[in-house]
């Protein structure tokens, strides 16, 4: 799938891609395999190789110029390699953008760079090639004419892709990384990742839902099902499956010091945490997120209590069994 949207001062593109042949490739691969080995071709088995691909990038062209990189994605890590790129189009290249959505080639290019084996992989797909083969409603322009213009009434634009926006900060949350995964109009898998620092699409396909694989620093992902409101895709806190915890030690004096230990055992498939804290004035109270996974905390708080009170005595060291994240120790 390929978008342009926008205005022809200010416009963005996006081109959902994959790595991996067609039927037609295949078997051309296949047939090449088989003679050069002198087998009948039913008998070759094609399979995937040992490859890695570290980056992809959309590129575009101008005859005589530089290339521009227009976006950058890593990939879904698995065959067949797919990558959602959106990215700001300048206006010098927002008729090469539009050239390439109509089929004209050489204007837009996906490029692949991986690793097979020790060997360096670069593979470069046409933009303007695979669109001149793809159904009308895999590729959009949606232009004003300027800013201050109402969008085109096309039909297929509500329908095209809807506004993401992430709200939690992945590396400071216990989500590390974070892969969804869909399909385009015309059935074909893509999967963009979340990570620390990583570039964040503007806007996703249109869909019922997507599939969430939601990572930790270590252990098995979870798997959430995204759905989209009414303002587009959000991925939040709730989306995640993430639930705050909050723990309250009140009463306490000026120079007492409280100090918990506390171990979170989620009861399904999210992510056990552990983490000590200590309690101070003026509000006794320390709040931090775990990944139940679910709606709620959905498994147990563990909290080892060691206080020492204001003249220096130390309270006897207890322990608190939680099944709610709010917690007063």
């Amino acid at each position: 799938m390929a978008t342009v949207v926008g205005t022809d001062t200010s416009a963005s593109v996006q081109i959902s891609a994959h790595w991996w042949p067609d039927g037609k490739e295949t078997a051309a691969l296949v047939a090449q395999a088989a003679e050069k080995m002198d087998v009948p071709a039913a008998t070759v088995i094609v399979t995937p190789g040992p490859v890695t691909v570290r980056q992809v990038t959309l590129v575009a062209r101008r005859e005589g110029e530089e290339e521009t990189v227009l976006a950058s994605s890593a990939s879904s890590g698995m065959p067949p390699y797919t990558a959602l790129l959106t990215g700001p189009l300048p206006p010098a290249l927002l008729a090469v953008a539009r050239e390439a959505l109509n089929g004209r080639q050489g204007q837009l290019l996906v490029r692949f760079d991986g690793v097979l084996g020790t060997d360096e992989v670069v593979r470069d797909l046409d933009v303007g090639e695979a669109m001149s083969d793809a159904p009308a409603d895999a590729r959009h322009v949606f232009l004003t004419g300027t800013a201050t213009e109402s969008p085109t009434t096309d039909p297929a634009a509500p329908a095209a892709t809807l506004p993401l926006r992430l709200t939690v900060a992945l590396g400071t949350a216990p989500v590390r990384a974070v892969d969804l995964t869909g399909t385009d109009s015309a059935g074909a898998p893509w999967t963009v990742t979340f990570s620390p620092g990583g570039p964040v699409p503007e806007q996703l396909p249109t869909a019922e839902s997507l599939d969430m694989a939601v990572h930790g620093e270590s252990g098995k992902p979870y798997r959430r099902t995204l759905r989209p409101g009414a303002s587009g895709w959000t991925i939040d806190e709730a989306a995640l499956g993430l639930v705050t915890v909050t723990c309250q030690a009140p009463g306490r004096t000026d120079g007492a010091v409280v100090v918990l230990d506390v171990w979170y055992e989620p009861a399904g498939d999210g992510l056990p945490d552990h983490r000590t804290v200590t309690l101070g004035k003026p509000d006794w109270t320390a709040s931090w997120l775990v990944a139940s996974a679910q709606d709620d905390l959905g498994g147990e708080l563990v909290i080892d209590v060691t206080e020492t009170t204001a003249g220096g005595v130390a309270v006897p060291k207890h322990t608190v069994h939680s099944t709610s994240p709010q917690v007063r120790v």
